[in-house]
């Protein structure tokens, strides 16, 4: 057998013949392997921590800088589980390669389930890093992109549950991963009515702030200078999760106001000025297109985890860096409790999430714009507080332009006389 072409699936079915106990609940868990580099160590730590549901991103399949192995097929059978893993790149044996990077093999992202499972890929619309293009320009050649892996749970004692488990592009900027993840949020939508208990789970690489502001790798677009005296965490929370997929407003104006002064002004004001403006003008500050601004609503997803919770403290860049990059986001389903751990980044560069999730009654369903609310702010106390973070950092930003002007002015001044 071959290895699978990008967008492919590869399934295991590991599962012992006695069936998993019936249960209320189930304990659903998210982390970025790291291409298996400590692969004992990780399937130590998921069978410890016994989940029912597991979303892994970076996992290897024959690639030689984690062994030559097959992952997915051991990840499966250690734990015995079945597993779906799809393909998003192939990593291309090359000499440009550093020997920690070497290819060879695939590269993608799975799920694993104790329960009956059921697997599709969803594309994207948009590939927004062209790997096969310049991905020698990083020393990584592959051919591929990104696609988001989803899972559909059966278990005998609860309803159908539908994961995502998403790995954003990291070489890219906010636009670039919001219009991805938009595409999340609206295949979430279609399929809400039939399947209403829904999880996002994955890697958002949402790391466009503090020293990596500077990197014109990793945050490529206007967004490293407008999102300034904020975390790219934050940003993405308020502007993107707190915006509810309201079927009387069809696009997310908080969205479409992000690339303006007045971005956090009450959205009453930003809906004048859409209204005054139009649309073009939003477009052309926010960098947003309108498909991007009507999917980006949130059909009532809610994250556990505070915006600032770090899932990633690198230690290159003299510690300066840390960021929330993991997230796990649920629909309608109440979470009991919540774990996080390698702390100490030993088998990962990244902590792991679990998640005890029990799917809510159909009263709650009926109910659940008002419910997410709640959720909302019993989870994140802050999310509704003023937006003083962005609006500080747009004074910085435009004191900044208007001493570089004055610069300027008095530069051409003394050059001409």
């Amino acid at each position: 057998m071959g290895l699978p072409l990008p967008g492919e699936l590869v399934i295991h079915d590991f599962r012992p013949l006695d069936k998993p106990l019936e249960k209320e609940a189930l304990k659903v868990f998210q982390w970025n392997i790291e291409r298996n580099y400590e692969s004992e160590a990780i399937i130590k730590i998921i069978q410890d921590l016994d989940p029912d549901v597991i979303l892994l991103q970076e996992v290897d399949i024959f690639c030689k800088r984690s062994g030559g192995r097959d992952h997915m097929q051991e990840l499966c059978k250690a734990l015995q589980l079945k597993g779906a893993f799809v393909c998003e790149f192939e990593e291309l044996d090359s000499p440009i390669r550093k020997l920690r990077d070497a290819g060879g093999g695939v590269h993608g992202n799975a799920i694993l389930s104790k329960h009956d499972i059921d697997f599709r890929v969803l594309e994207h619309r948009k590939n927004v890093y062209n790997w096969e293009k310049d991905g020698h320009k990083l020393k990584e050649p592959r051919i591929g992109q990104r696609f988001t892996l989803v899972g559909t749970v059966t278990a005998s004692s609860l309803p159908p549950i539908v994961c995502y488990c998403v790995h954003l592009e990291v070489f890219t900027g906010i636009i670039g991963r919001i219009h991805n993840f938009s595409d999340i949020f609206e295949d979430a939508s279609e399929n809400a009515k039939a399947y209403p208990h829904q999880i996002i789970s994955g890697d958002l690489n949402t790391m466009a702030h503090s020293i990596v502001r500077l990197s014109p790798k990793y945050a490529t677009d206007r967004y490293r200078l407008l999102s300034l005296g904020d975390t790219e965490s934050n940003w993405f929370d308020r502007h993107v999760m707190s915006v509810y997929r309201d079927p009387q407003h069809e696009y997310n104006l908080r969205l479409a106001g992000a690339g303006f002064p007045f971005c956090m002004a009450p959205i009453r004001l930003v809906r004048f000025f859409w209204r005054l403006l139009g649309p073009y003008i939003f477009q052309l500050f926010g960098g947003f297109d309108l498909e991007t601004l009507k999917r980006a609503r949130n059909p009532g997803f809610y994250d556990p985890w505070d915006p600032d919770e770090v899932t990633l403290h690198n230690p290159d860049y003299f510690g300066l860096f840390k960021a929330k990059l993991d997230w796990t986001m649920v629909r309608c389903m109440d979470v009991r409790q919540k774990w996080i751990g390698n702390r100490d980044y030993s088998a990962s560069d990244h902590a792991y999430l679990m998640l005890q999730i029990v799917p809510d009654s159909p009263e709650k369903i009926e109910d659940i714009q008002q419910v997410w609310k709640r959720r909302r702010m019993q989870w994140q106390p802050n999310a509704s507080a003023p937006y003083w973070r962005t609006t500080i950092g747009f004074a910085v930003l435009l004191l900044v332009i208007a001493v570089l002007s004055q610069l300027i002015l008095h530069a051409s001044y003394y050059w001409t006389i």
